[in-house]
């Protein structure tokens, strides 16, 4: 996917409060929630929805405008959260971590399974967002982190299989978009 897609499709404001709370993530994970990795994960989904509805709110000029519209606000925030993720994996492959969407689900993996264990984890996990989705791929997410010694957690199974389901759909697009380009040129 090409940054011009990223914000024709998200837009200028989410991805300046990604960068944001992608910063702030960052920070905390190395910092105060070291220990607390999951939490820290958990922290850029819910600050980014936060984020977003104060900005929308002031925007709109409208107190209640997150609450007259949670369900797209609720979107945005999980928008931003991936695209946090997306970034913190970025910044850690400067580290030597994986990168991609591996990265991605790794860095919600953190303090869940093993470090060790956490890339052959996010790949099953991309592996089985590419055949299931919705609550079937909640499930599935469920299984494999349990698989791994891991306790579940709901909600963070939720949201790995949101974030695994929108990096798989976003590699689909890529590909599909390169073949019809090399059509084109053809």
């Amino acid at each position: 996917m090409e940054i011009c897609e990223i914000f024709a499709r998200c837009g200028i404001d989410v991805i300046l409060i990604s960068l944001a709370d992608a910063a702030l993530c960052i920070i905390l994970k190395r910092t105060a929630l070291k220990q607390k990795q999951k939490v820290a994960t958990m922290l850029a989904y819910v600050l980014g929805a936060f984020v977003y509805a104060v900005y929308a709110s002031v925007q709109s000029g409208n107190a209640l405008y997150a609450f007259e519209n949670l369900s797209f606000v609720t979107q945005k925030g999980v928008t931003i959260g991936t695209i946090s993720m997306l970034l913190c994996a970025a910044a850690d492959k400067f580290n030597g971590g994986p990168s991609g969407p591996e990265g991605a689900i790794c860095n919600m993996l953190d303090g869940v399974i093993d470090t060790k264990d956490a890339e052959e984890c996010a790949k099953a996990i991309l592996q089985a967002a590419e055949t299931e989705d919705g609550d079937e791929l909640a499930t599935k997410v469920a299984q494999i982190i349990e698989s791994y010694g891991a306790e579940k957690d709901d909600l963070l199974c939720s949201l790995i299989a949101h974030t695994a389901r929108g990096l798989v759909k976003s590699a689909e697009k890529s590909d599909t978009d390169t073949v019809s380009a090399e059509k084109t040129e053809q």
